[in-house]
């Protein structure tokens, strides 16, 4: 009953979040580089002329590594879009840990970015 009412909940939140930034491209590819290093992450790819990034995240003994896309995109000269995503099998025990790092990368670059002005 626990699984089901788990998997229930895990279909009524995305695993992935898009936010738009009001700063130039080049300052969020810079600040996402230095969140990924900060956090320890592992940046398998990184390509900035197409905006994306590869992360492992939570490779210990108690998760399994998860794998996140990030894609950045000039809005205007002023403003990007940040998505950021999981890349993976539906496992509803996985989610609620999937939805953190999400978040927790897209806090970061917020606080990052605020702290770089």
């Amino acid at each position: 009953m626990y699984c089901r009412r788990i998997a229930h909940q895990g279909r009524n939140l995305p695993l992935d979040k898009t936010i738009d930034l009001p700063h130039v491209f080049e300052r969020v590819w810079d600040a996402s580089l230095l969140v990924v290093q900060n956090a320890k992450w592992n940046a398998t790819k990184t390509d900035k002329r197409t905006g994306s990034l590869e992360l492992k995240i939570g490779k210990d003994l108690l998760t399994w590594t998860e794998t996140f896309y990030v894609n950045m995109a000039r809005i205007d000269d002023n403003a990007t879009r940040v998505l950021i995503g999981w890349i993976g099998l539906s496992q509803p025990f996985d989610w609620g840990i999937v939805r953190q790092y999400i978040d927790s990368f897209l806090n970061r670059l917020e606080s990052t970015l605020k702290d770089s002005s």
